[in-house]
């Protein structure tokens, strides 16, 4: 093996008569079944121990075509996910904010997700609003406004999301979104967190399907953009893989950056001057790791962009990734 692909998962939904919340992002179930057959078929799927082993061992078995599966924000729907793998034989690496296994509250992208999907545009904005009042926030400099018809609703949705990630402090966004949580969809529905993340028995019987967990952060923050004192720092990325490692009795070797791009992520220098205990930590940059990526710079591919949940596009797209890095086996 010269080299492998890593693909990144998110929601995996119920088929559209099934879905409670018919505008929830992600995709089907049956498409994920249709990509794991064809996975399964045409590539070697790898755990997250080979990807280990292949970074720091010379020679590594020569296998073709390899591809590690993750999946993010530990997601309610990666229980179906983690038994679907495991029925086809194949090991997964869940990446899991730790917020909702020790503060029993959902990390922070999940409560837009869900909300936007529950409540529309117009009533989230109503909340945001209504959080930027309560917490003396600058109502000139943060308000977002929505015109139905006239603004493009996915433009708004994409300001909301980079001002609560980069604009606002960490801590005064999860406040925000707490606020929100707890005022709409907590309310609504008081089992919310079972609806939207995995519990801790769920995830307890995926590491005994032999599945592998990391963390996602404490609450699913931008760890580069947010200027982390030292002891958020220790919160949001060096804890979380105690936690981890002492409510499942595993070893805890990776990391998942939240959000994932350049400007979320540190470097492979920066992250061993924390001196970390984490052995790779991916990013999303979109390309194949081999043995020049730096192990706390790992490459993932999405398959939530370019309608990647058709089975016949994704292979495409991997493939194309693949011959563009020389990755294929002549």
């Amino acid at each position: 093996m010269t080299s492998y692909l890593t693909l990144y998962y998110h929601y995996i939904r119920p088929e559209k008569n099934k879905e409670p919340f018919p505008r929830m992002p992600g995709i089907r179930v049956a498409e994920f079944n249709d990509h794991i057959r064809m996975l399964n078929k045409y590539y070697q799927i790898i755990t997250l121990n080979d990807a280990h082993k292949f970074l720091n061992s010379d020679p590594y078995p020569n296998v073709k075509n390899s591809i590690l599966l993750t999946f993010d924000d530990g997601l309610s729907d990666h229980y179906l996910a983690a038994k679907i793998l495991s029925k086809h034989g194949i090991k997964g690496t869940f990446f899991i904010p730790t917020c909702i296994l020790i503060d029993k509250l959902p990390a922070n992208p999940t409560i837009i997700h869900y909300c936007l999907a529950i409540y529309g545009i117009q009533k989230f904005l109503v909340m945001y609003r209504s959080a930027l009042r309560k917490y003396n926030i600058s109502m000139s400099k943060y308000n977002v406004s929505f015109k139905k018809g006239i603004d493009n609703p996915l433009g708004i949705i994409l300001n909301v999301k980079s001002i609560l990630k980069y604009k606002l402090k960490h801590n005064i966004a999860r406040k925000i979104l707490l606020y929100i949580y707890k005022n709409s969809l907590l309310r609504d529905y008081p089992n919310a967190m079972e609806i939207m993340h995995l519990t801790q028995d769920q995830i307890s019987k995926m590491t005994k399907m032999g599945h592998s967990v990391g963390p996602h952060s404490h609450t699913h923050i931008s760890i580069a953009s947010a200027r982390l004192t030292e002891k958020d720092f220790v919160k949001e990325v060096i804890n979380p893989k105690k936690i981890l490692e002492d409510l499942f009795h595993v070893p805890v070797i990776a990391f998942s950056y939240p959000f994932g791009l350049r400007q979320d992520c540190l470097t492979q220098q920066e992250l061993v001057n924390k001196k970390t205990e984490y052995k790779l930590a991916f990013t999303i940059e979109e390309a194949v790791n081999t043995k020049n990526t730096p192990s706390f710079e790992l490459n993932r591919c999405s398959v939530e962009i370019r309608n990647r949940n058709n089975v016949k596009n994704l292979k495409n797209d991997l493939e194309k990734n693949i011959n563009a890095n020389s990755y294929i086996h002549k």
